[in-house]
């Protein structure tokens, strides 16, 4: 997978990275969290909708999510393809 764009404005909001994978276009979306939660959870199903929503003004025929835990021990990253 190839990044192509960040911060891609589309009429209606932001999407946080537009890739390629092979020929196919990936929107994804990127929350991250300082505290013991999962960042993964900022994502409810309205923000879901509306991304993919997003995500298809650009072309994207697919949604992944990345959650990213940062701690000062470690940092944690959850990638959910295809979301």
């Amino acid at each position: 997978m190839r990044a192509v764009a960040r911060n891609v404005e589309v009429p209606g909001g932001e999407l946080d990275i537009l890739a390629l994978d092979g020929r196919r276009r990936v929107a994804i979306e990127v929350r991250s969290r300082t505290r013991i939660e999962d960042p993964l959870g900022a994502i409810d199903g309205t923000k879901r909708s509306r991304v993919k929503r997003l995500a298809l003004l650009t072309g994207a025929t697919r949604l992944d999510l990345i959650g990213i835990l940062l701690t000062r021990e470690h940092v944690d990253i959850h990638w959910l393809p295809d979301a």
